[in-house]
């Protein structure tokens, strides 16, 4: 169930208010979705256990990829395995389903998907789509640019999940200039949504996709997640 909620309409009403193309208005509704096949990704690793070949990650759709974190100790530096895949600029979107192992279930802060930009450091965070422990619960969500005073993790709503249970994470994301820049995530579990939330401000005019494992800070554990179906879209306004 969701554990908290910030209403939708009010992001909405938000982003009418952006000098930037009404398209966020409609939802990206207007937008044309094209399969953007030529995204190929280079492997992002750093720290203890496994990134998977990038064969046909863009192409093979009935594959599915394993990224592993090996390790529990905090003073090995960054605990990375990752894919980073290409830049975009204005309208592209992402689709993807993820899992994560029971096998290693004593985990927290670990990132499963991000959006980067071309700034460096923290600003270059746009997004990233996260799962935390709450008690005996695992809870998604998503923090955005770590400069960005109303893109903290707890301003957006999370949404429990459960371990070995496959979900689909799409992103629809408008690159532009800096502060222009927009995405609207949905979560689901089958063909149900069960978690949105928009990001908005930071940005560039050109951005990336990662997704694997990344433990945050002040992340603890070891962890296992499978991705599937790795799909991405470029858009162009009708």
């Amino acid at each position: 169930m969701i554990k908290k909620y910030n209403s939708t309409l009010a992001a909405l009403l938000t982003v009418c208010s952006l000098s930037v193309t009404s398209a966020f208005a409609q939802n990206f509704n207007n937008i044309e979705w094209t399969v953007d096949r030529s995204n190929t990704p280079s492997q992002d690793r750093d720290g203890s256990g496994r990134t998977p070949s990038t064969r046909n990650a863009t192409n093979n759709q009935n594959e599915v990829y394993t990224f592993e974190i090996s390790t529990t100790s905090t003073s090995s530096g960054l605990q990375r395995q990752e894919f980073q895949f290409e830049r975009r600029e204005d309208f592209h979107r992402f689709e993807g389903e993820f899992k994560i192992d029971s096998d290693q279930p004593n985990f927290d802060r670990v990132s499963l998907a991000q959006t980067h930009d071309d700034q460096t450091g923290s600003e270059g965070v746009f997004s990233i789509y996260q799962v935390r422990k709450d008690g005996n619960d695992y809870v998604f969500g998503v923090q955005g640019d770590t400069t960005e005073a109303n893109n903290g993790y707890s301003t957006f709503d999370t949404v429990e999940i459960e371990l070995d249970r496959w979900y689909r994470l799409e992103t629809r994301t408008y690159s532009a200039n800096r502060d222009d820049s927009f995405e609207i995530a949905r979560l689901y579990e089958g063909n149900t949504l069960i978690w949105t939330e928009t990001i908005e401000g930071g940005g560039e005019g050109e951005q990336y996709k990662k997704v694997g494992a990344y433990r945050l800070t002040n992340g603890t554990g070891r962890v296992i997640v499978d991705w599937a179906d790795l799909t991405f879209y470029t858009g162009e306004e009708n």
